[in-house]
């Protein structure tokens, strides 16, 4: 009786946002961002021009195109990322692919120090699993995802199933 109360009242500070749930590789692996939707605390806090949930098929990516330097930028309560190694996410390059995206990780709204760069392939999904030591992550608290492109304006390409692993 005292543990359906207890969880019941757990819930209820959840809910009531008195709690915030902890993120851990331990009890939540995969840690979800986005799958058809922003998943588990994320908000989209994006420049340039981003059309979440778009239609394509039976799923529904994240439409991202824009002005140079402009990103998908996803953002999140801080958490510890210690426990995951990667971050994994399917993208497509849409209708003309090579996009030169920058895939940053946020601390306390800085982008960490890195070079990692990917460019997806014209009319084709492919997962991409990213080391987070290769984006200079190693443990940190960290409060967002940036896909920032580089010095050329953007044609649209396509992200979903974003996660921590």
């Amino acid at each position: 009786m005292f543990t359906k109360i207890f969880k019941k009242l757990v819930f209820t500070l959840l809910v009531c946002g008195v709690l915030s749930p902890a993120v851990s590789a331990q009890e939540n692996s995969p840690f979800v961002v986005y799958d058809d939707e922003l998943k588990n605390g994320w908000v989209n806090w994006s420049w340039g021009k981003i059309s979440m949930s778009h239609p394509a098929g039976s799923a529904k990516p994240i439409k991202v195109e824009g002005e140079p330097w402009s990103a998908l930028a996803l953002h999140h309560e801080p958490f510890s990322i210690e426990g995951f190694s990667k971050l994994t996410f399917f993208i497509n390059g849409g209708l003309e692919g090579g996009q030169t995206l920058a895939i940053k990780l946020i601390v306390d709204g800085k982008p960490l120090d890195s070079n990692y760069l990917i460019q997806p392939k014209m009319k084709s999904w492919a997962v991409a699993e990213v080391l987070l030591s290769d984006l200079g992550a190693n443990g940190s608290q960290i409060d967002g995802i940036w896909f920032q492109t580089q010095a050329e304006k953007s044609a649209p390409y396509y992200v979903t199933r974003i996660q921590f692993e």
